[in-house]
């Protein structure tokens, strides 16, 4: 009988650790809006680039497609993915029901205090002459703090990759128009509410700002469809 040649398990471990590194780093990129939607990810470049083999690499791969942060497409390599109308009221979706609850049912922890004083820090004193990328920023880093408002490893986890989608939606309405701007003094407002434990009322407001920012990124897709077509 044939015997099968096993990788020694610290080889093993050693591999794992590079996929899933690659993975992390390559889900900041997106977070950060350092890899725009569309950017073909070349394996042999980038590879070298994250030092790590091929084979690690191609499981990070795997790994950030199914959590639809990638696209692979048959004899044309690796994209970095774009949502479209049917994912953008999904991810939207994903968004009231987990913030929704963790600003009914949450606690501001240390952890989640920290965060919030981070976005006051980035969007003050006056939001709306941030820079639009650093809003973009400091709304990643908001609603991370609600989602660890829960409490819940799982939740923060599911909600960190609908944001990391939501940032790919957002991507290219960062410089062509005001999106940030339209909800940066509201970030400032629930970041500032939820540190001073005023967090009455800002379910429903914060109800209302979910409903505006869908509608605006489906009306600017819409746009975008209609201008290619």
């Amino acid at each position: 009988p044939m015997v099968q040649i096993r990788r020694p398990r610290s080889t093993e471990t050693r591999h794992r650790g590079a996929a899933a590194g690659a993975a992390e780093e390559l889900r900041r990129r997106i977070e950060t809006a350092s890899l725009a939607p569309g950017t073909r990810l070349g394996e042999v470049a980038l590879a070298a680039e994250l030092d790590v083999s091929r084979n690690s690499l191609r499981e990070a791969f795997a790994a950030l497609v199914a959590e639809r942060l990638l696209i692979r497409r048959p004899n044309r390599g690796v994209f970095v993915a774009s949502p479209d109308v049917q994912q953008v009221r999904e991810i939207y979706r994903t968004r009231r029901i987990i913030e929704l609850g963790a600003l009914r049912f949450g606690e501001v922890t240390a952890e989640v205090e920290a965060d919030l004083r981070r976005v006051v820090d980035m969007l003050s004193p006056t939001p709306t002459t941030v820079d639009p990328l650093l809003m973009g920023d400091a709304n990643q880093c908001l609603h991370g703090a609600i989602a660890a408002m829960t409490r819940a490893p799982d939740l923060q986890r599911t909600l960190r990759q609908t944001m990391v989608r939501m940032r790919l939606a957002f991507q290219p309405m960062d410089r062509e128009t005001d999106l940030h701007s339209r909800f940066a003094e509201r970030n400032l407002q629930i970041a500032q509410a939820l540190l001073e434990d005023r967090a009455e009322g800002l379910g429903e407001m914060f109800s209302a700002y979910l409903d505006e920012s869908e509608q605006f990124v489906l009306d600017h897709l819409y746009e975008r469809a209609e201008s290619h077509s």
